[in-house]
């Protein structure tokens, strides 16, 4: 693949929508987007809710995404820790940080990591002791899927919906509870990863930070930690409705390798040699799976786009080394601005695809007053 042009696109959010309670904006940048036909589906990590804008023709060759619209997930699943929404207080965040949509679902992730307290403007003792709690918040152990309806005008998020077949959808969440859910309690005893799950995530803990949905209920993770001895991880799982009260999404069975001492499971690990980055978002792109890679911990590292060719197609779990994993992007890397967050794919034409790459804590260079900000659209195109 290789990247012909580039352009910015501005996501436009609705001014009164766009403070949120801790004081922060959506416009300084969104965790993680998906573009469906002209919509754009985002999440914020510091919200409990999926943001929705439509595209809008500006002039003859250029538009925009506005048309800002708020789906508070309170109102479409159970949440862990939902909160009343009558009080001033708003719910723990989940932290989302994918998004991605297949058939008639919209899925979300939580990083599903713990969280460790900052010094803040503490001082000398205090701000040592805040350094060592370590907390684990329930609604960061989300994975879910919503329906999404599009008889109307604009698509929408409702709770169920009966399709023109006549299946019944219905909006679930993984089962799980405030300290962990059926991913993680699968992962306690996991050689490589469950030593991680108590880590906090900026520690090179685990930390959900990419998703993308294929037929069937298959599902990809990408994480941004841990990185072990340089490599990444993607994290596979198969889900699907159960059958108790709660109508939960339950984890199924997959092979794993036809070697392995254990032939079932209930996850797949891909271990992938990007040079000591950790996963940052994940899309696909037909039987192909899109990177976005980025420095593990806080500060500067390298910010790329990488392809790993017929990943659909695989069956077993996968180590790739870096000449497998075809760069297609090296994006601008800064240590606090204008980090490249989020992937998604807003046309593709053959062998010719646009993708969006959004930013978080974006730079003034990227914001658009009142409530606004740039994305980027890269050319890209695939060989023969």
């Amino acid at each position: 693949m290789v990247a012909r042009s580039i352009r910015n696109v501005v996501l436009q959010f609705d001014r009164l929508a766009d403070a949120l309670p801790s004081g922060k904006r959506l416009s300084d940048g969104m965790s993680a987007a998906v573009a469906v036909a002209d919509t754009l589906w985002l999440t914020h990590d510091e919200t409990v809710a999926i943001e929705r804008l439509s595209a809008e023709r500006t002039s003859a060759a250029s538009f925009r995404y506005a048309a800002h619209r708020r789906f508070d997930l309170r109102d479409l699943i159970s949440l862990p820790v939902p909160g009343r929404k009558s009080e001033r207080a708003p719910p723990p965040e989940a932290d989302l940080e994918g998004i991605s949509f297949c058939g008639d679902y919209l899925w979300v992730a939580g990083s599903h990591s713990a969280l460790r307290d900052r010094p803040g403007k503490k001082t000398g003792s205090q701000a040592i002791a805040a350094l060592a709690n370590v907390r684990r918040s329930g609604n960061r152990f989300l994975l879910a899927r919503i329906p999404v309806a599009t008889a109307g005008a604009q698509p929408t998020l409702v709770r169920q919906l009966r399709a023109k077949d006549g299946r019944l959808l219905r909006a679930a969440r993984l089962a799980g509870g405030r300290k962990h859910d059926a991913l993680t309690r699968a992962l306690r005893d996991d050689p490589h990863l469950g030593p991680f799950l108590s880590i906090p995530s900026k520690d090179n803990g685990f930390d959900i930070e990419g998703l993308a949905a294929a037929p069937d209920g298959r599902l990809f993770l990408g994480l941004r930690g841990p990185v072990i001895d340089g490599w990444a991880c993607i994290l596979e799982i198969h889900v699907a409705a159960g059958l108790n009260r709660r109508n939960e999404l339950m984890l199924r069975t997959i092979a794993r390798s036809p070697a392995s001492a254990a032939p079932r499971t209930l996850y797949r690990k891909h271990f992938l040699d990007l040079g000591g980055s950790g996963i940052r978002d994940l899309c696909c792109a037909g039987r192909d799976l899109l990177i976005l890679t980025g420095p593990p911990m806080r500060g500067k590292g390298e910010s790329q786009v990488r392809r790993w060719k017929d990943a659909l197609a695989s069956n077993t779990e996968k180590i790739l080394s870096k000449k497998q994993l075809t760069k297609m992007l090296d994006l601008p890397s800064r240590a606090k601005k204008d980090q490249a967050e989020g992937i998604t794919i807003v046309v593709r034409q053959g062998r010719r695809l646009w993708l969006m790459v959004i930013y978080d804590s974006v730079g003034k260079g990227r914001r658009v007053p009142p409530a606004g900000m740039r994305a980027t659209l890269h050319e890209l195109s695939l060989p023969p």
